[in-house]
């Protein structure tokens, strides 16, 4: 009797080793991993968007440096400035005694006035390509840049270049060596496409630039 008792016995701790996992335990284990996954995805995913995010604001920033570097290094080294109205085709300079604000700037790097660098605020774009304001680059050798897209300044007469001296009062005078100022304000990046406004990352990214000819007359 014992040793049949004891046999019972081993083989009933046999056969509970060999057992599977119970109902209970499978649907605890199966939850558990879920869990796991679940949160592993959700913080991949956030991660992605925040990615993407931090990618947004770099290349605003560097579209930003990028674009308007050529501009600061322009006004720098011009030995001759007009501020006025123009286009890729044409520009009439403000006489003096007038309020030194328009919608062109033209540079000359030289005593040369036929050499010259034009920038200017075009509003008028193709409406699919670029539906809002941009600022462009020409030069006299048939040059052509665009320096800045997808504008959205108040009005159009608000995208203007003007003339400051050092304590921030408007210029009247074109042979005064003063600072010139630009604002600009945008509604989309362009690297990576990122809009912005109502439901987008931004309210608004804006530019307030400022530079003055460091040449001698």
């Amino acid at each position: 009797m014992k040793t049949t008792n004891l046999l019972c016995e081993a083989n009933r701790a046999r056969n509970s080793r060999r057992a599977g996992f119970t109902l209970t335990e499978m649907l605890v284990a199966s939850a558990t991993f879920s869990l796991v996954i679940v949160g592993t995805l959700s913080a991949h995913l956030f991660g992605l968007k925040y990615d993407q995010r931090i990618c947004s604001k770099l290349g605003a920033s560097e579209q930003t440096r990028t674009s308007f570097e050529l501009l600061t290094s322009d006004i720098r080294a011009s030995k001759i400035w007009r501020i006025g109205y123009g286009s890729a085709a044409t520009f009439s300079n403000l006489p003096n005694a007038t309020l030194q604000q328009g919608n062109a700037l033209q540079l000359s790097p030289t005593t040369d006035t036929n050499v010259w660098i034009r920038y200017y605020f075009e509003t008028n774009g193709p409406a699919l390509a670029n539906p809002n304001g941009r600022l462009c680059r020409i030069g006299s050798d048939g040059s052509f840049r665009v320096i800045s897209e997808n504008l959205t300044n108040a009005t159009p007469n608000s995208m203007t270049f003007y003339a400051e001296n050092y304590r921030g009062t408007n210029v009247y005078d074109y042979n005064y060596k003063c600072v010139i100022v630009t604002f600009m304000e945008f509604c989309q990046f362009q690297f990576p496409k990122t809009t912005v406004g109502a439901g987008g990352y931004y309210d608004y990214y804006r530019v307030l630039l400022k530079a003055a000819s460091h040449c001698p007359s």
